[in-house]
């Protein structure tokens, strides 16, 4: 039966192990490989079922243990440490996350008394004491000096509970060889006082219930990521504090030693994650300390943080503290709720705002680490709720219904950190100023209320290109320009646009791509357009708008990153004057003297011709190829697609294009479709049996290498006449058999040579006949070998 809190993988170990069965058989007995529906066991399977379990392989376990599947799903990884873990977009365990980690220390105590099984919290980054032994869990093996458990247990060897799989560090290690060194026996033995192993209680508690109710948490209850996340920081930096020769009053007397700390010898500076139990016991025991008062974080952390650390994973109440420690007293949305303004008017403000702010506006303003379009909505919202008591939710709800109001409150949290970000605060009160006195030319709440849907059709957007003679791209592009015209009339996100569910619709990133890059004539053409989409539904407003950026402490406009140039779609037509085409091609020209002409390619001419207007007299010569005659010529008569369109004086694409049109399935592409490949040997004549052999991809090669093999007494010795393995001569002699309706030859065995049989001394015979080969053989031995 598993124990409490152990893994998975060292259950699975010590199965093994009682069974005297190496990891690979017991993972086949239990279905966690080698079943339908479960991947195939690899160097690391161990590691993989230690962090997780898939669907399948637990009902496998259920069904060969009889013991429930979440029993086993109890003992990965992903779910001990569920509240801590944190994934990346592909599905991954984050790198930067609290649980990762999996080298595995040990309580070599813990070890002798379960006979060799290991815990689940010794796994992790976190785990550092055993508070039942009272003492420090050991990071090495005593022999190899490497963490015990660096890689997965190997699958071909049984294993040794309590001992050591590493690799020996020998030169040249025999395979299959191990450390082998008893865990149990490590001499290294340091004592965990009550206030260690009091933090790792905490810290287990908090990974057990997903949120921490001790010391500033008390009240908040943040989750356990933003807990550890705290620890982590404060642990960095109570270790710093000691490293400084700093210590403070309220440490633990046992807990000012600095020697432990060995993360700063190189550079001076502690790590975020040291690798030794003893510093990381040392680092959270302070923090856990600290976390008790906020004084104590705030001595911590003060000179240690910088003003450009990002708090998003931080917990609130650290946030605060890590304020006070940088010297700050309020928090930006206190200061902007501030403001003194008369008669706020939060609703006709939104009104003349953009739901995403002027792009100008939100790159001299937003923090340089955020989205852009986030940003842009953050600082809008946050103009709306100047002088007011609105919160960041219902603030942004009068700009964008479907905006998460959490996305303000994390750019507002952001503000002020850099040193190009620290006017933004004064610069969002200007310009609710602004906006409360002046009158503005655009009235965005009518504008966010238009339907956009039938914004720039994909025929007036090739119409722009083709005016502009520059490539209009494929559809991703054109929806990419429609999005921007939206963008620029509603100034909603582009993921509002009615049309952003259709295939090809492009992220924010690329449709700011294609604003920075276009090209002036191309701009100039996308304004025209949008100002006739606002005359159409009776709007007479400028296309777009923006207060001066001198309120955002801006002195003369920001340089415009447009005008780019696009490839031309068409750099021969310059060359071409359609007035003088046509004339020519009046008077009887031919567009190919045309072309000549001027130097450029005979479709160009055509274009040119067909653009103004004029119908040429000739168009391309087409082939009328019958079905019927096409399909005996390809699938009866076996003749390949360069065959017939060399004997139909057409390319291979019009005789591919004919074969669609007339439902023949053709061939696949390859060496097997080769017309050697695919037609019978002339050399087999009328024979049926030949005809069979005869036939395919070295089908020749195959019936002479079996003729070679007919004059030998072993299938070995004429494998090294050809010069080939024994395996491919073995594979192609049993392919000529099945062409030939049953085994040709019966292999020798027990001092037996090689003999044929009946139906192989036939196949020879009309072989020799075929390839008009004289018989080298005695035919009384080849008879007697037919028997």
């Amino acid at each position: 039966m598993p124990l409490p809190d152990e893994p998975f993988d060292s259950w699975v170990e010590f199965m093994a192990h009682s069974y005297g069965a190496t990891v690979g058989e017991m993972a086949r007995a239990l279905g966690l490989s080698a079943s339908e529906g479960v991947p195939g066991a690899g160097s690391q399977s161990s590691r993989a079922w230690s962090t997780e379990l898939q669907p399948e392989q637990l009902r496998n376990l259920e069904l060969a243990t009889g013991r429930s599947g979440d029993e086993f799903r109890a003992m990965t990884r992903t779910t001990f440490a569920a509240n801590a873990i944190r994934l990346t977009p592909q599905g991954r365990i984050s790198a930067s996350c609290p649980a990762t980690g999996v080298a595995a220390r040990y309580c070599p105590e813990c070890l002798a008394d379960s006979g060799g099984r290991w815990r689940l919290s010794w796994q992790f980054p976190f785990g550092f004491a055993c508070p039942r032994h009272k003492r420090l869990l050991v990071d090495t093996c005593p022999g190899c000096g490497r963490p015990p458990r660096l890689l997965a247990h190997p699958l071909t060897l049984v294993p040794e509970p309590r001992h050591c799989h590493n690799r020996p560090l020998t030169e040249s290690p025999a395979f299959g060889a191990r450390c082998g060194a008893d865990l149990t026996s490590s001499a290294e033995f340091v004592t965990a006082d009550s206030d260690t192993r009091e933090a790792q209680r905490a810290i287990l508690r908090v990974i057990a219930t997903g949120v921490g109710e001790f010391g500033i948490y008390a009240e908040g209850r943040p989750s356990t990521i933003q807990v550890l996340s705290d620890m982590l920081l404060l642990s960095r930096a109570a270790r710093q504090a000691l490293v400084d020769g700093e210590d403070f009053e309220w440490m633990p007397a046992t807990q000012a030693d600095a020697s432990p700390i060995t993360s700063h010898r190189r550079s001076g500076t502690v790590d975020l994650r040291p690798s030794t139990a003893r510093e990381v016991a040392l680092g959270n025991t302070l923090a856990f300390v600290a976390l008790q008062s906020g004084e104590r974080i705030t001595d911590l952390l003060r000179g240690r943080v910088s003003v450009h650390t990002a708090l998003d994973h931080y917990s609130p109440p650290l946030r605060d503290h890590v304020s006070r420690a940088l010297g700050r007293t309020r928090r930006p949305t206190a200061t902007l709720q501030a403001v003194k303004v008369t008669m706020p008017d939060p609703a006709a403000r939104a009104a003349k705002l953009p739901a995403v702010l002027w792009r100008e506006w939100t790159s001299r303003l937003a923090p340089r680490r955020l989205d852009a379009e986030i940003a842009g909505g953050a600082l809008a919202a946050a103009v709306v709720f100047v002088g007011t008591r609105l919160t960041h939710g219902a603030a942004i709800k009068l700009l964008d219904i479907e905006a998460q109001g959490r996305q303000v409150s994390h750019v507002m949290r952001s503000l002020g950190r850099n040193g190009p970000e620290v006017d933004t605060i004064r610069a969002i009160a200007r310009l609710a100023a602004f906006l409360d006195e002046a009158f503005t030319p655009i009235d965005f709440a009518r504008r966010r209320a238009i339907n956009y849907s039938g914004i720039l059709p994909r025929d007036e957007w090739h119409e722009i290109c083709r005016t502009a003679n520059v490539l209009p791209g494929g559809g991703r592009r054109w929806q990419a320009a429609r999005a921007h015209v939206y963008s620029l009339l509603s100034g909603n996100r582009v993921a509002r646009a009615p049309f952003s569910q259709e295939a090809g619709f492009p992220s924010f990133a690329e449709v700011r791509s294609l604003r920075d890059g276009l090209p002036e004539v191309v701009s100039r053409a996308l304004n025209d357009t949008a100002h006739a989409f606002l005359k159409a539904q009776r709007i007479d407003e400028p296309v777009s708008w923006m207060p001066d950026l001198e309120l955002a402490g801006v002195i003369g406009d920001v340089a415009a990153s447009g005008g780019s140039e696009w490839p031309q779609a068409r750099p021969a037509r310059a060359a071409v004057k359609p007035t003088r085409a046509v004339a020519a091609y009046s008077a009887g020209r031919s567009v190919e003297e045309i072309a000549l002409e001027h130097g450029v390619a005979r479709q160009t001419v055509s274009r040119v011709l067909e653009d103004s207007g004029v119908e040429t007299r000739s168009g391309r010569r087409r082939a009328n190829i019958d079905a019927d005659w096409l399909r005996r010529r390809y699938t009866d008569e076996r003749h390949t697609i360069p065959e017939i369109a060399a004997e139909v004086g057409v390319t291979m694409t019009t005789i591919n294009r004919h074969l669609e049109a007339a439902g023949i399935p053709r061939r696949a592409r390859g060496s097997a479709s080769r017309a050697t490949a695919i037609r019978v040997d002339p050399r087999a004549g009328d024979s049926p049996l030949l005809r069979r052999i005869l036939v395919g991809q070295d089908a020749t090669q195959r019936a002479e290498r079996f003729l070679t093999v007919a004059r030998h007494d072993t299938m070995t010795a004429a494998a090294t006449e050809l010069g080939v393995t024994l395996s491919i001569l073995a594979n192609q002699m049993r392919r000529i058999g099945v062409d030939a309706g049953g085994p040709l030859i019966q292999r020798a065995f027990r001092g037996q040579p090689l003999a044929l049989t009946e139906r192989g001394v036939e196949v020879r015979g009309e072989l020799l006949r075929a390839f008009e080969v004289s018989e080298v053989e005695d035919p009384a031995r080849l008879g007697e070998g037919s028997q």
